[in-house]
């Protein structure tokens, strides 16, 4: 029975720390452009050698896709692997590719969506890598017109409000929808607090 490009995906990742070749292989078969750039993505992560060229693969299958939510939401797993394996700098240009490219996305609420995964990517790294991320991801909250655009707004601001409490109070005086207000006042006070999500483990 074949697998699907989830199975597929899971395979490759499940196979990416003992057996990077074949895991490649198992990506590189993987047709849907999302999965095979979350599964390359992974592969380039725990790759024993040099992986600039899987990675650039992997932002390839990315491009690959017509929808620009897609496109810049997996975009997170090559930009996340990048910075994990300490080159900053092409993550850093992806970066600076994608965040704006959000603005082509009509819905906000996959709007929000998408700058939160970018900013989820790059938030445990340098400062200049997500300040420009977080500060999209406050723009996108308004108009609020989609619930998600909230609640990935309070997530963003529960990242930093720990030790940069100071960009919450600088970005609550660029909103202007009392409910996103609010609601981020409570959560600040009472020190809300989240983590980033992984995007790479072994099983």
């Amino acid at each position: 029975m074949s697998l699907t490009p989830t199975g597929q995906r899971h395979l490759s990742n499940k196979l990416a720390g003992t057996d990077p070749e074949q895991a490649l292989a198992v990506a590189r078969g993987i047709k849907e452009p999302w999965f095979r750039c979350q599964a390359l993505s992974q592969v380039a992560r725990y790759w024993p050698g040099d992986a600039k060229c899987l990675l650039e693969e992997a932002v390839e299958a990315a491009d690959l896709q017509d929808d620009t939510y897609k496109r810049v939401t997996v975009s997170a797993w090559p930009i996340r692997a990048y910075l994990e394996r300490g080159s900053p700098s092409p993550a850093k240009s992806l970066l600076e590719k994608y965040t704006p490219a959000t603005s082509n996305i009509e819905n906000m609420g996959g709007r929000s969506q998408a700058l939160l995964m970018l900013f989820q990517a790059a938030r445990p790294f340098a400062a200049d890598l997500w300040k420009p991320v977080f500060w999209a991801l406050v723009d996108a909250a308004e108009p609020a017109l989609a619930w998600r655009q909230l609640r990935n707004l309070r997530l963003a601001m529960a990242m930093v409000a720990a030790d940069k409490p100071q960009l919450v109070q600088k970005a609550l005086e660029q909103l202007s929808d009392e409910r996103t207000i609010s609601a981020i006042k409570r959560d600040f006070e009472a020190g809300k607090h989240a983590e980033p999500r992984p995007f790479f483990w072994l099983d």
